[in-house]
């Protein structure tokens, strides 16, 4: 915080605010933290930019939060999707990385879209409950003669 309030108080070292990593680090401290009567404090969760627009680490720009059920952290979330036919060898056919807050259900279609690409896409494709909707199961069947299954999910809003 320190660095951040010399060289923004005083115009002999401008050029420095120009740096990259120093803008990084200026817009990561601006949303996670707060100055109040000279105390910094850091942020209430209720006060955190939306998740997909702020920084949450200087050493990252990219790297958002995530949160699914219990489990909490700050990079990115993998995607992966494996064969599993029963008398054969299980093999990796797709790997999507995606920003921590990226929902589940918005990979499923670039997920089929790479499959389709390499001539990949099962017949029969065995989801978590955070791939599937209702829209999904219609879609998926249409667009790509791919039968999903799994647990749809609950509506909550």
């Amino acid at each position: 915080m320190q660095l951040l309030k010399v060289l923004w108080s005083t115009t002999s070292v401008a050029y420095l605010r120009q740096i990259p990593a120093v803008e990084i680090l200026r817009q990561t401290w601006i949303h996670q933290y707060d100055v109040e009567n000279d105390t910094l404090r850091l942020r209430a969760a209720a006060d955190l930019p939306p998740t997909g627009t702020r920084m949450d680490s200087p050493y990252d720009k990219d790297a958002r939060y995530g949160n699914k059920r219990s489990v909490t952290w700050t990079g990115y979330k993998v995607h992966i999707t494996e064969t599993c036919d029963a008398d054969e060898v299980h093999l990796i056919t797709n790997v999507e990385t995606t920003q921590a807050h990226i929902s589940d259900v918005d990979q499923t279609e670039p997920i089929h879209n790479s499959l389709a690409s390499k001539k990949l896409l099962p017949a029969l494709h065995i989801l978590d409950a955070g791939y599937v909707d209702a829209n999904l199961l219609v879609t998926s069947q249409k667009q790509y003669k791919v039968t999903v299954v799994g647990p749809v999910r609950p509506n909550v809003t």
